[in-house]
């Protein structure tokens, strides 16, 4: 087979720093000769190979155990055929839709990753087509039966009957329109407020702000990058499927780190990609639509396969403490339920809820008892030439002339990131989403450097019914004049004879009264409702004026 070296010549400069970023690997070449060179060296690691094949998930794996069972090649159409197929990109395009970060299927994963090459191949003195691995990969592939889980010994779980649970409300979808939420509210500064908007509790926004950011769709400073705008213009099956399956083979989320009530410390290190795939593949052999209890896999797995996460003398050198009232460490293998069994619970109540890959629920005579079902998206979603259907994102944002802008989750998730950046957000629920056009919010859209012109574009394009007049002449007003008119409360003095009024305006609380209203009311400014009922005490008026406001 020909070498790395080979597979990576036909590539350009782009291609190049792909793949490196993929393998996790910097690369100081500024041009195409010397960054092939530097890229075939640093790959051509063993022990760096086989940390990238083990993060893999396990068709992709699977197909390159398959090339290794046919001596390294196979025809490049049935290659296909049974991987998926290859979209051809040229440099343009790859910048613009970054493939290599949103792999259609097992093909373009391994392409992309510079795992498989394409090559035409001498074979019965002809020349042909072939998908290969290069020959130092070929040589590293571990042993057929090393390479797949040997779930021959897990037993099933007893399965629990629907009728027995009080199932909480699926999850479905929602993740991405959280995550577009969550988008607008980094550009917003209006994180802090989510829980309040969405009645999503905090730690559920820090999750999806520590998952976008290991998925690289955030910049260095924390806000939403060209990888983020793609994420959003891919229609909604598309975008889960790559959420999903970015999830289970990210090697810098790290849910071990993420365990409430624990707390890890010190300078080890784990893959976290290992113990992820081991409970997702023990999961997957479970059939889908039936009720299981937490507990049940847990200690299932605590009999078949318990060193999943920790071994040896990892159960006492790694330093994990309980946060608790009675925090003390958690060393040794009888803390494993501790440890590993809320691992597994939080993967399933967490992460795989939160996709839409599980229900969760509790059993009616043992409420403190979780149970789960696997959803039909578990597999969808997860396997590379998974079917997922989602309704299409084609419904139109509803412009009311008082500039009020009402979505649901069909409005394209591009479209709400935009508008929503120009408005207040009024209503976050699942099914609706509300915003209003206000001087406010169009002025800070200004400070954030969006133009009228920019709200006017969306609005014809995902508008219905485009631009009411109304608010076409309000905007062309705001943009012309600014804010023309204000609604606001105000506190009102009204006093029985002219000469009460100057005698306040000559006291020591003149600095307290605002504008003069008629010869016998005047504005009392916020805050000093106290000192102007004094002062009136001190001249014999008795007031119903509350002085709460102090």
């Amino acid at each position: 087979m020909p070498d790395l070296k080979t597979l990576l010549a036909s590539y350009d400069l782009a291609f190049l720093r792909d793949i490196a970023e993929l393998w996790g690997i910097e690369l100081q070449a500024a041009e195409r000769r010397t960054a092939l060179v530097e890229l075939a060296k640093a790959m051509g690691s063993r022990q760096l190979f086989e940390e990238i094949f083990a993060s893999l998930h396990p068709s992709v794996t699977s197909a390159i155990m398959d090339l290794g069972g046919l001596d390294g090649k196979m025809p490049w159409q049935a290659f296909e055929h049974a991987y998926g197929d290859l979209h051809p990109m040229g440099p343009a395009r790859r910048k613009r839709e970054k493939p290599h970060r949103f792999p259609q299927n097992t093909t373009e994963k391994l392409w992309y990753m510079g795992l498989v090459g394409r090559a035409a191949l001498r074979e019965n003195q002809e020349l042909s087509e072939f998908a290969f691995l290069p020959d130092e990969f070929l040589l590293w592939l571990p042993e057929p039966s090393q390479a797949k889980l040997d779930d021959g010994s897990l037993r099933q779980l007893p399965a629990w009957s629907g009728a027995k649970v009080t199932a909480l409300p699926p999850q479905g979808d929602q993740v991405l329109d959280d995550i577009c939420t969550l988008f607008a509210a980094l550009r917003m500064e209006l994180m802090e407020q989510l829980p309040r908007l969405s009645e999503k509790v905090s730690d559920y926004w820090q999750l999806l702000l520590t998952l976008t950011k290991a998925l690289n769709l955030l910049d260095e400073t924390g806000q939403p990058n060209e990888n983020a705008r793609v994420f959003l213009e891919k229609p909604r099956a598309e975008a889960l499927r790559w959420l999903t399956q970015s999830w289970s083979q990210s090697p810098d989320f790290d849910e071990l780190r993420l365990l409430p009530r624990l707390r890890c410390e010190g300078t080890w290190r784990h893959s976290a990609t290992s113990p992820r795939r081991i409970i997702l593949e023990r999961i997957s052999a479970l059939p889908n639509g039936t009720w299981f209890k937490t507990q049940d896999l847990v200690d299932d797995i605590y009999q078949q396969q318990p060193d999943f996460l920790r071994s040896g003398a990892e159960y006492n050198t790694w330093i994990i403490s309980s946060t608790g009232p009675d925090a003390r460490l958690l060393h040794g293998f009888e803390h494993w339920q501790d440890v590993e069994g809320q691992y597994i619970r939080f993967l399933i109540s967490e992460l795989l809820f939160d996709m839409g890959m599980v229900q969760t629920g509790q059993l009616k005579d043992q409420p403190e008892s979780q149970v789960f079902q696997i959803t039909p998206w578990f597999s969808a979603s997860l396997h590379p030439e998974g079917k997922l259907e989602l309704p299409e994102e084609n419904q139109p944002v509803m412009v009311g002339r008082d500039g009020k802008l009402d979505m649901t989750p069909l409005v394209p998730r591009f479209a709400r990131y935009q508008l929503s950046r120009f408005a207040e957000w009024i209503v976050l629920r699942p099914d609706r989403f509300v915003f209003q056009l206000t001087p406010a919010s169009l002025q800070a859209a200004a400070e954030q450097g969006l133009e009228l012109k920019h709200l006017r574009a969306l609005l014809r394009k995902y508008g219905k019914p485009g631009i009411p007049p109304a608010l076409q002449k309000a905007l062309t007003r705001w943009e012309s004049h600014g804010l023309e008119a204000r609604i606001e409360p105000l506190l009102v003095l009204r006093l029985a004879k002219p000469e009460l009024l100057e005698k306040l305006r000559e006291s020591k609380v003149a600095s307290c009264l605002g504008e003069v209203l008629g010869p016998t009311a005047v504005l009392v400014k916020p805050g000093c409702a106290s000192r102007v009922r004094a002062a009136l005490w001190e001249l014999g008026v008795l007031t119903d004026l509350s002085g709460d406001d102090e």
